[in-house]
């Protein structure tokens, strides 16, 4: 029974738990039996990996040393042994699904791009398949990157690039036949529905990111702009009649800025929701009339839903992903001044019958080039 170790994943961030919960529900579609490998992370505790019945990998890396290889060649006596207790090496995981997202280009840590790129050429030159999943690449305008990035280009069984701007990064390093480029795919993941109410409902979806210092030089002077984004929002809905629900789709950070909107606007017709797992923050939006996000797969679980959604960008990704569901100008800045935004707002607001049918007409072609792309990679791992 093949091994396979899917990289890139966690369960604080919600959006790469979706991955996650995607890639397995396709596993299980297209595969039905396999071996399940996860490893250990701060974000990726042992019991939640446990739960999912996965192989904890033995691996070992701080900085520039990596001793994952090294520990792949441990004697199999002790690899048996160690199976006993669940844990297993790279030498006992056949295929890589790398699904990290967003972590690969000139604003990450140099190391993590290292790191990837010894591992594919280890897996490379024992003829074991090592496949990125789409996701969000470049750019790599850094001389002293591009080295690792061509690996990750040319050194996989397949790279997908999740978005035209993506592509065309790494189309710049391309030398083999490998590249090809496809939507997010948690479009794909079928949810259980929730039950919807009465009232109308929007989702806000914030997003650390958009004023961390690690993501924008000048985020802490932007961080008043986007509290009063929300607040404005948020009240701007309950004037209409909604009830507003803050969601936190990943951690302290994320909750910290839902809190901070509760706590101003202070009205009855607005609630934090926490707690929910990747496919119920999914089933939740799927049950809103509308949702404001600038968090990426808040977006994605929007659109492919049908959910008329507005976004605030912190990279590339989000107007690549609106322009596929034909609603680039759904991407707003969230430093408008306040009659602006509330012309946006009222905008949006009178055109979500319309917006409906146009997130639903493009979902459909996503999912389309979703089924296409697993074909390739599941074609891959069965050869």
């Amino acid at each position: 029974m093949l091994n396979i170790e899917i990289k890139g994943v966690q369960f604080s961030n919600k959006g790469a738990e979706l991955m996650l919960e995607a890639i397995l529900q396709q596993l299980d579609v297209h595969l039905g039996e396999y071996h399940l490998t996860l490893s250990p992370g701060r974000n990726l505790p042992y019991v939640k990996r446990a739960k999912l019945g996965a192989w904890q990998k033995l691996s070992f890396r701080r900085g520039k040393l990596d001793l994952t290889g090294i520990l792949a060649k441990l004697p199999t006596k002790i690899r048996n042994f160690l199976k006993r207790y669940g844990i297993v090496t790279e030498a006992d995981v056949d295929v890589i699904l790398n699904a990290s997202g967003f972590a690969y280009g000139d604003q990450w840590p140099m190391a993590d791009l290292r790191n990837t790129a010894k591992e594919i050429k280890r897996f490379k030159a024992l003829g074991k398949p090592y496949i990125v999943l789409p996701q969000a690449l470049g750019p790599f305008q850094r001389e002293e990157l591009k080295e690792f990035a061509e690996v990750l280009i040319n050194d996989t069984a397949l790279t997908f690039a999740r978005d035209d701007t993506s592509f065309a990064e790494c189309e710049k390093l391309n030398k083999s036949n490998k590249l090809f480029q496809s939507p997010d795919f948690t479009a794909l993941l079928e949810v259980q529905q929730f039950n919807t109410t009465e009232q109308q409902t929007v989702c806000l979806i914030p997003n650390n990111k958009v004023v961390s210092k690690f993501n924008h030089a000048n985020a802490e002077q932007q961080k008043k702009s986007y509290y009063d984004f929300w607040i404005d929002t948020a009240n701007f809905f309950i004037d209409n009649g909604f009830f507003v629900k803050v969601l936190n789709h990943e951690g302290k950070e994320d909750r910290d800025i839902c809190n901070a909107i509760l706590e101003a606007v202070n009205r009855e017709q607005i609630a934090l929701i926490d707690g929910l797992n990747s496919t119920e923050i999914k089933a939740l939006i799927g049950s809103c009339d509308a949702v404001v996000s600038s968090r990426f797969h808040g977006c994605v679980s929007a659109l492919c839903q049908g959910v008329p959604c507005l976004a605030t960008s912190w990279s590339h990704k989000y107007e690549m992903l609106y322009g596929e569901y034909g609603l680039s100008e759904n991407v707003i800045d969230f430093g408008l001044e306040r009659q602006e935004l509330t012309n946006k707002l009222n905008h949006f607001l009178n055109d979500l019958t319309n917006q409906t049918s146009v997130c639903l007409l493009h979902a459909e072609q996503v999912k389309e080039q979703n089924k296409k792309m697993w074909q390739q990679v599941v074609a891959i791992i069965k050869s």
